[in-house]
């Protein structure tokens, strides 16, 4: 058999548009990330279309975005993206690695981890974050590596685990991946609901469809600050990131071109009118299935049931604007126990695991 030819390595040039000559690369390399998707996943739940991943790629104002792709024969098999946050103190940088399944262990992801790591030296960081995918079916009973912290382990036997560990990465955190059947049984929406209103009579819900109105923009962007914060991260160096308002519209925006909209409901604590929580889920414009995106509950304001709040209302808002969803995903990191529980008492079902791998280049 012919031995596989050595992979080009090339930047993959973002057009302005979809259709036309200048964009046929980037088509290409869509459909072949789709492929890849749907093999790891068996199902269409992360096919996007080119012009939801041009939006996203050309959204440069706060990460700055590179993609250089493996080519084989003329033919593109892999990529790798590098995402660096433009926070002026940033030191980390994340690389997305996929090959297709078929040319796997021919040195073609080797060869597009080193261009990123590369990119990340050259653009002065000093750590670099990449992921692994583990769907619940590749789960086992055998060996497996741990995180710092969180009960969860990902498979030692893993080629992507391998991979990741040859080459310096350390898991410094899991996320588990849950999806949501909906609607919700009625009888565990009503419990549910009665116990957050038990809780929360100082606050109440605000929502929103694609843009965060003026009058609570700012606070709203001083709510999502937090995220870097006070979520769990305690395996993983996470940038401090800086929301102002111009930042949440540029997000919104992002996503209105991406043709995934976003669902918002905010707990307001009614003496003072500040924000306490809020709780973001992405709507696409067809198909059944939505994503459950950012949830935080203000540390000052725990332990009122605000993130069942948020989250209930939430959905009742996306029964009534788009009735065709019938699945919720979302993912949390496994030290998250608060909201993990939250996940379990609304009948979330674990779909996977995803580990965070970091590389300090310092």
């Amino acid at each position: 058999m012919r031995e596989s030819p050595a992979p080009t390595i090339a930047e993959l040039i973002i057009p302005t548009r979809v259709h036309t000559p200048e964009s046929a690369a980037f088509e290409e390399m869509v459909a072949v990330m789709n492929g890849v998707a749907v093999a790891l996943w068996h199902n269409d739940d992360f096919a996007y279309t080119a012009e939801a991943e041009l939006a996203s790629l050309q959204a440069q104002e706060f990460h700055e975005k590179v993609v250089f792709v493996a080519v084989v024969d003329g033919v593109i098999v892999g990529r790798v993206v590098a995402d660096f946050p433009l926070e002026e103190d940033a030191v980390t940088a994340t690389l997305l690695v996929d090959v297709v399944p078929e040319l796997r262990g021919r040195g073609i992801g080797s060869a597009l981890l080193a261009k990123g790591e590369d990119l990340v030296q050259d653009g002065g960081r000093t750590v670099i974050a990449a992921y692994t995918e583990h769907p619940a079916a590749t789960l086992h009973g055998g060996p497996v590596v741990r995180a710092d912290a969180g009960p969860s382990g990902l498979p030692a036997d893993s080629p992507d685990v391998l991979f990741a560990q040859r080459r310096g990465y350390r898991l410094g955190q899991v996320e588990r991946f849950s999806s949501l059947e909906l609607p919700m049984p009625q009888g565990r929406w009503d419990t549910l609901l009665a116990d957050a209103l038990a809780h929360s009579g100082d606050y109440r819900t605000v929502s929103w469809w694609r843009s965060a109105p003026e009058d609570l923009l700012d606070e709203f962007a001083a709510l999502k600050e937090r995220m870097t914060v006070d979520i769990p991260q305690s395996g993983i160096a996470l940038d401090d990131e800086q929301w102002t308002g111009d930042r949440v519209r540029e997000h919104e925006n992002e996503l209105i071109a991406r043709g995934e909209p976003l669902l918002t409901t905010v707990a307001q604590h009614i003496p003072s009118g500040h924000l306490a929580a809020y709780t973001e889920i992405t709507v696409p414009d067809d198909g059944d299935k939505a994503e459950q995106y950012d949830t935080l509950v203000a540390l000052a304001h725990r332990g009122h049931r605000l993130g069942t709040l948020v989250k209930l209302e939430n959905l009742r808002r996306l029964a009534d604007r788009a009735p065709r969803i019938r699945r919720l995903l979302t993912w949390n990191a496994d030290e998250n126990a608060p909201m993990l529980a939250v996940n379990d008492a609304f009948g979330f079902e674990l779909q996977g695991l995803t580990g965070t791998w970091q590389k300090s280049l310092a």
